[in-house]
């Protein structure tokens, strides 16, 4: 007996299933033949769970994920130039290695309360419609791939015209990720406060 490579198991109840279907009779054979190869080319093309990759961040006691896509890189907080008639939300412009960077705090964006910053308080450069800008945030933690099934949709109660920008919560064990996109958590111009 030869060893081979492992077959993936087809679920007995699947296959039942698609030979029920094929009628009987004269032709039976054929059809089950066909009913098989519409099976197989079925269970090849089937999606397969789709993860989403995260940097995932805390502000204050809640933890946040946003596209790992839309993150250029982490830095640790340095001088922060505060801008005359800057949004409240803005706290200010900062020197990149020779790019001017403006920083938000997405506390204050999102309505949370503003909390001094510590050792832990990172920026994350992320791009948004083409811009680089730096998100203000108490700590990161990880880059996570979570599975799209782990993702449920946020409460209808918490979503509001006003929070729009919260597009599901994931699951990870004990953690709860609040996942945001952020081109509506930054860029809120359909309201008038950007």
């Amino acid at each position: 007996m030869t060893s081979g490579p492992m077959r993936e198991e087809i679920p007995s109840e699947r296959l039942a299933a698609a030979a029920a279907a094929v009628p009987r009779g004269r032709d039976s054979l054929l059809g089950f033949a066909d009913a098989m190869d519409d099976f197989s080319q079925q269970a090849q093309t089937a999606p397969a769970d789709v993860e989403l990759h995260l940097v995932t961040f805390h502000l204050g006691a809640e933890e946040f994920g946003i596209p790992i896509e839309t993150v250029r890189e982490v830095v640790r907080v340095g001088d922060i130039t505060r801008v005359p008639q800057a949004p409240p939300h803005v706290k200010g412009i900062t020197n990149l290695r020779g790019r001017i960077v403006p920083i938000v705090s997405i506390k204050t964006r999102m309505g949370l309360p503003d909390t001094p910053l510590t050792a832990r308080s990172r920026c994350v450069l992320v791009e948004v419609h083409g811009r680089l800008l730096g998100l203000l945030v108490d700590a990161v933690s990880s880059v996570v791939k979570v599975p799209s099934a782990a993702v449920a949709p946020p409460p209808e109660e918490i979503v509001t015209a006003a929070t729009d920008y919260i597009t599901g919560v994931a699951r990870m064990g004990s953690r709860l990720i609040i996942l945001l996109q952020l081109e509506k958590a930054l860029l809120l111009d359909a309201r008038g406060d950007s």
